[in-house]
């Protein structure tokens, strides 16, 4: 089943060729092999992979768009990953991440319906490895693709987006699987001058499902509880120095009660270009979210976490193409007499990947 859902990922981009070649703006295929060596210890919640035994991940992101029309591109994006992804030892998943439409009306006006990332942060762009400076990624700023309509655009000093969004920001795990619910999201950014800008964005909805029984909303529709989220970011880019950092800010209402749970999360990342092909990155991460899970009857459990983590390494670039990264991560949690239950203590992750990127679209006018 997995070998057939891995071609079909591959056939998705592949499938856009032949409608394209005689398109206006033809048609972009392209590609990222990422081959990873893991070996973590069994002390961390976040980290632990493979029960703490080293494992590999072979994973392949490819994207593909066409433009049929002038100002007009469709585009999709999907990962195939197989290997130690997590805890409990080696398995393999295929997501079609991506999938919509783009419509450039002006730089300052353009439109993008489809299954898109969320709006609220900019860690989504900076996600594949051949742009992410470490192995890792955020653990507050997890992926999502919900559905989006939204509109964008920027000028010489400001940048903004404005959309409707189907799904909350939510971390797995840490808050109940939620439910559609469209729901506003902004952004925007303001560039004083070339290599520095900063930027915030903020949305706000339901979180939770429409699953969850009666009985435990304590007398109100599942809609009533409401996620607010308010974030800033930051990017200073200075000879060869390139740094990052991000803010969030949430606010949950919880079913029975009169208070909500509040939560934090932050980084800041900064890489150094050594020389042409040498690089050193570190990222120092904070997070205090809430964890928010219905307990029986109408009681519910409410209450931010609290854990540091930070990855250090350096990378290689072998060619324009070609990446080899080594990183140590590390992170500590404060256990305390309501979680020792379901958190760990801490612990480490060495990491070795290899990213190689790849454009069949070349390769296929070169035939």
């Amino acid at each position: 089943m997995h070998r057939v859902r891995l071609a079909s990922l591959i056939a998705l981009a592949a499938a856009a060729l032949p409608c394209a070649l005689a398109a206006q703006g033809g048609v972009l295929v392209q590609g990222i092999v990422d081959a990873e060596a893991w070996k973590t210890d069994t002390g961390s919640t976040l980290l632990t992979r493979n029960g703490g035994d080293p494992g590999g991940v072979l994973r392949l992101d490819l994207w593909a768009a066409a433009e049929p029309w002038r100002r007009v591109v469709f585009y999709a994006q999907g990962e195939g990953v197989t290997g130690a992804l997590d805890r409990t030892g080696t398995r393999t998943q295929v997501d079609l991440d991506q999938a919509g439409v783009r419509v450039s009306l002006a730089p300052a006006f353009v439109l993008d319906a489809g299954k898109l990332p969320q709006v609220v942060g900019t860690f989504a762009g900076r996600r594949f490895s051949t742009r992410n400076p470490l192995i890792g990624v955020p653990d507050g700023y997890p992926m999502q693709y919900p559905v989006v309509v939204k509109a964008s655009g920027s000028t010489v000093h400001w940048d903004y987006r404005a959309a409707l969004v189907s799904l909350p920001v939510s971390h797995p795990g840490y808050t109940p699987t939620p439910s559609a619910s469209y729901r506003p999201a902004f952004g925007a950014g303001f560039t004083p001058v070339v290599g520095v800008r900063v930027g915030g964005s903020v949305t706000w909805g339901p979180y939770l499902n429409r699953n969850i029984p009666a009985a435990e909303l304590a007398g109100e529709r599942w809609q009533h509880y409401q996620e607010r989220i308010i974030a800033a970011d930051a990017h200073v880019s200075y000879g060869y120095l390139q740094a990052y950092a991000e803010y969030a800010r949430s606010r949950y209402d919880v079913p029975g009660s009169a208070d909500a749970v509040q939560g934090t999360t932050y980084y800041v990342e900064g890489a150094y270009a050594l020389t042409p092909r040498w690089f050193v990155a570190a990222r120092g991460e904070r997070n205090d979210y809430p964890f928010i899970r219905p307990v029986g009857g109408s009681a519910w459990v409410a209450r931010p976490t609290d854990f540091s983590d930070t990855e250090a390494g350096v990378g290689y670039r072998i060619s324009a193409a070609t990446i080899a990264k080594l990183s140590y991560r590390w992170d500590h949690w404060q256990v305390t007499p309501a979680n020792y239950a379901f958190v760990r203590p801490g612990g480490g992750a060495l990491a070795l990947q290899l990213s190689q990127a790849f454009d069949l679209t070349d390769w296929l006018q070169q035939l």
